[in-house]
């Protein structure tokens, strides 16, 4: 079941997605497309019980760090964009699917360039777009901005062709022209031990491992309940006895929506290891009120379900297939009875977010992502997961 809904009534608010699926969910549908075609990944965060983790990094060389120390890296480097269209760059790794390239620059006020599965795609003032003498069209968040995108892949990209000199031409003799700092991530296009071939020379690029942090949260944290759904119906059906069947299904989306918006502030609170969701932490009402929400007729007590957790930390430049790397081996290992929330930092200046869809900041520029693995109940033949899309106002995605 799929349901969305807006933080906020106003036209410029961010939006959250929302997804109930199971862990075999065909790949052509969420949480799998939610992670593959997420391009740009600053940060990936993943917490767990502290029992799970102690089993789980045991067997998976990405949970406990050693693939970030051996060929999980990226480059930093100050180059035009001409550099990629080099037939050493352009045939070792755009047209062989294994980099992903994005400038550092603010998207709304300056040109920024990516490059990701093979396509060219520049967001550009109005000014840098008029001179360059490429086809584009108007951004949909603000008409003094353009966008260009071009299938470096095609057949026809090649010397001698219209279009591949076209951008040669534009790259050199332009606005284009001008060095500008990227990242660049490479990796392998073939299986996990793959060796990436090195970056050419003349990029000057340092290179950066994934930085890898792990950490304890020293107190045990209250854990919610993690099926909303379930709550609000057995809540609906008990406390309103009077009103109408349709009021009480209104009554239980309420409360389903509620619930849910209440997990992903909950994971949020984790990430940043708050002691609001610490047990027994005292925190003044006047400077927070919230407060985890727990069923205390699941338990059969008004003490709350708490656990020990561990966080993991994972930043740098990351591709989808990192993270979809990540995310399969955090199902993979994670103990049938745990619970486990992994959430995706996008770029904020990036020109896209999921797949093509076109990307702004605004007041927030947020691209995020968050799943959470529920643990398995008896007789579940799959793991229930529940994924978060966090888009900011000036986003096309949906």
């Amino acid at each position: 079941m799929s349901t969305s809904f807006s933080l906020s009534k106003r036209e410029a608010a961010s939006k959250v997605y929302v997804t109930q699926c199971t862990s075999t969910s065909d790949a052509n549908r969420r949480p799998h497309t939610i992670i593959v075609n997420h391009h740009f990944n600053r940060r990936v965060d993943i917490i767990m019980p502290t029992s799970a983790y102690e089993g789980a990094v045991s067997l998976s060389p990405i949970l406990n760090g050693r693939k970030f120390a051996e060929d999980w890296r990226y480059y930093h480097t100050t180059t035009p964009l001409g550099s990629f269209f080099k037939p050493e760059f352009l045939n070792q790794y755009i047209k062989k699917d294994n980099c992903l390239v994005l400038s550092l620059a603010e998207i709304d006020t300056e040109d920024v360039y990516c490059i990701y599965n093979g396509i060219l795609r520049l967001s550009l003032r109005k000014e840098t777009y008029e001179r360059i003498g490429l086809q584009g069209k108007t951004s949909r968040f603000s008409k003094s901005r353009f966008y260009v995108e071009m299938n470096l892949r095609s057949p026809n990209f090649l010397p001698g062709h219209k279009g591949f000199d076209k951008l040669i031409k534009a790259a050199d003799n332009s606005p284009l022209r001008h060095p500008v700092p990227f990242l660049i991530c490479v990796y392998s296009s073939g299986d996990r031990s793959s060796t990436v071939p090195p970056l050419p020379d003349y990029f000057k690029a340092t290179a950066y491992p994934q930085l890898y942090n792990f950490a304890h949260i020293q107190n045990p944290v209250i854990v919610p309940q993690l099926s909303p759904r379930n709550s609000a119906i057995k809540l609906a059906e008990s406390s309103y006895h009077s009103i109408s069947k349709k009021d009480k299904e209104d009554y239980a989306d309420e409360v389903i929506r509620e619930g849910l918006l209440h997990i992903l502030e909950w994971t949020s609170l984790l990430g940043l290891q708050s002691e609001r969701i610490q047990y027994r932490r005292m925190i003044d009402p006047l400077l927070s009120t919230y407060s985890v929400f727990h069923d205390e007729d699941a338990e059969g007590t008004a003490d709350p379900q708490t656990e020990k957790v561990v966080k993991i930390c994972i930043e740098g430049f990351l591709t989808s297939k990192m993270t979809k790397q990540i995310f399969d081996d955090l199902l993979k290992y994670l103990p049938a009875t745990s619970w486990a929330a992994m959430t995706v930092y996008g770029f904020p200046d990036a020109p896209v977010s999921w797949a093509s869809d076109e990307h702004s900041y605004l007041i927030g520029g947020e691209n995020d992502y968050t799943i959470v693995i529920k643990p398995e109940e008896l007789g579940d033949a799959e793991r229930s997961l529940l994924a978060f899309e966090v888009v900011g106002s000036n986003d096309s995605h949906s």
